[in-house]
């Protein structure tokens, strides 16, 4: 029976990091179903569900410390339960910019939270605005909006925290 469990690795990045993980993977007989990956700011960090027997899972598990010092990692597998409660809901897409300060993340996903919309995913950006060099924040979700929340009062509740916070924010249905 297919088992699962979630892979965290994160260190320096380098040339080979991504073949040194998966090889590892595939070595133990565990297969790689979803994974994101990203370097940040010289961290390289790689988040996968990996998939395969308890008996596979079971070697991964085993196994991390050759991957640690192998690899110079911080290495972490959990197990996973890839099965969850669906419930029928509208996916969007959530984009923001704005002047960085403290909190952004923070106010946009307890907004969210108030109405029961699901993050599925988030990426955030900090860079020099063109001409000021001012650090300009930016994020793009893709949200879960159940169908008994009305979009009308989503849209609301991210202006009643946007606005005041002078974020540029748009929302999409996917």
């Amino acid at each position: 029976m297919q088992q699962h469990s979630v892979l965290s690795v994160i260190g320096a990045d380098r040339v080979g990091l991504v073949d040194e993980v998966s090889e590892f993977v595939l070595a133990r007989e565990g297969s790689i179903e979803d994974s994101r990956m990203v370097n940040l700011r010289g961290q390289f960090a790689i988040i996968m569900l990996v998939g395969g027997t308890r008996e596979a899972l079971d070697r991964l598990d085993a196994d991390l410390e050759t991957l640690r010092s192998g690899s110079d990692v911080h290495a972490q597998l959990t197990p996973a339960a890839t099965e969850r409660a669906t419930r029928p809901a509208l996916p969007f897409r959530l984009t923001g910019r704005a002047l960085d300060q403290a909190g952004l993340v923070h106010s946009v996903a307890h907004a969210l939270r108030g109405l029961d919309v699901s993050i599925e995913s988030m990426d955030t950006t900090l860079e020099a605005a063109p001409i000021t060099g001012s650090p300009v924040f930016s994020m793009e979700l893709i949200v879960s909006v159940p169908v008994e929340t009305p979009v009308a009062r989503l849209r609301d509740a991210l202006a009643a925290v946007c606005d005041p916070l002078n974020i540029d924010w748009h929302l999409a249905a996917l």
